[in-house]
């Protein structure tokens, strides 16, 4: 019988390695390893966004959205994710904040029937994503590195698609793409070194999977679920993932006729 060769490697950090190929670069990589106490950030990233909502409690520990985070609300098709995340939005812009809409769903035309039913939201900035999607990626660029505090994506999958459509590649490079972007700005690379937080809306399908890969779930901070009671006109709002905060309480949510209307309940 012949004995099955194993090609030895140099040594990588002290350790022979054994059939285990070590990909050749044209550089070595820098690594830096770091402790907790050597890292460095402004104060503003501790201090938390409110809403002056019962939304508050689950968003952080300390009371509101944290800056320098970015969250995934998902939910089926009208649970109210995109209600809800523009009702936040509404109450942070009142409370001073920049706050930032990206619409992949909507023109228009759809938006302004969308704040006839909700005032409330009419003086939130809002960018059409389909007005300028033959340079999508640029335009995305450009319009963040003025500098939010908090930025809404509805829905992450349209982007994600007409990404993967304008430049001719796949899902996967663009959620690597959008992923790398967000985390440029939530350590306030921009204009104004504004460390943002972004709401990522992604769809649920009927059979309660998560739609798209689960990269974008694993790789943000806090991923919360909207649940539509089938009887009720009742949403449950539950974070499955939160660095920031707990995942015990539950916020419930109506949307009335001209205003959304929160309660919440723990677990």
């Amino acid at each position: 019988s012949s004995r099955r060769r194993h090609t030895r490697y140099p040594l990588v950090t002290g350790v022979q390695t054994c059939a285990l190929p070590i990909y050749k670069l044209k550089h070595m990589e820098k690594i830096t390893i770091t402790r907790g106490e050597d890292l460095k950030f402004n104060d503003s990233i501790m201090r938390p966004m409110k809403t002056n909502s019962e939304l508050d409690t689950i968003l952080s520990e300390t009371g509101g959205l944290m800056p320098a985070t970015n969250m995934v609300i998902a939910g089926g098709a009208g649970s109210g994710k995109t209600t809800l995340t523009l009702d936040m939005l509404a109450r942070l812009t009142a409370e001073g904040y920049k706050t930032l809409f990206i619409s992949a769903e909507m023109d228009e035309i759809g938006y302004f029937k969308y704040c006839k039913r909700l005032p409330n939201i009419a003086k939130v900035p809002v960018f059409f994503v389909k007005n300028h999607a033959d340079t999508l990626a640029k335009t995305l660029i450009d319009v963040l590195n003025e500098g939010y505090d908090v930025v809404a994506i509805d829905n992450v999958a349209e982007v994600l698609g007409m990404f993967r459509d304008v430049y001719k590649t796949t899902e996967v490079a663009g959620e690597r793409w959008l992923l790398e972007l967000q985390d440029k700005h939530k350590m306030g690379k921009n204009k104004t070194n504004t460390h943002t937080c972004f709401i990522n809306i992604q769809q649920v399908t009927k059979a309660g999977q998560f739609a798209g890969s689960n990269r974008l779930k694993h790789m943000t901070d806090a991923m919360a679920i909207i649940k539509r009671d089938a009887d009720t006109a009742e949403r449950r709002l539950q974070f499955e993932k939160n660095r920031d905060g707990n995942t015990d309480q539950v916020v419930t949510f109506r949307i009335a006729s001209d205003s959304v209307l929160y309660g919440f309940e723990s677990i």
